[in-house]
């Protein structure tokens, strides 16, 4: 993602531009399936969540051990329906 997205991507951009200049990053504004095939395509690298491990079928989520982490959780309508409102109040009792 572009900078000033996540202030927790940011962080490990700064690192990479500081520390392996032979890294060339590539901004982009939304994580779609065109950039997943721009990713596979061109056999780049794509940071990605652990969730997404099944996000296409031709890339490959690897974990690595750093000591950088983004978190993350649920998107919804700024006015959800009804039926996403109620999930969303049984995700909080829960939670």
């Amino acid at each position: 993602m572009h900078r000033d997205w996540s202030h927790y991507v940011d962080r490990l951009r700064d690192d990479i531009w500081q520390n392996h200049s032979q890294i060339h990053i590539v901004d982009f504004d939304f994580y779609n399936v065109d950039v997943f095939n721009r990713c596979e395509n061109g056999n780049d690298v794509l940071m990605a969540v652990s969730v997404w491990d099944n996000v296409h079928p031709l890339l490959k989520v690897i974990p690595v051990e750093w000591d950088y982490s983004i978190p993350y959780g649920l998107l919804h309508s700024r006015e959800p329906s009804a039926t996403v409102r109620k999930f969303l109040s049984a995700l909080q009792e829960v939670l």
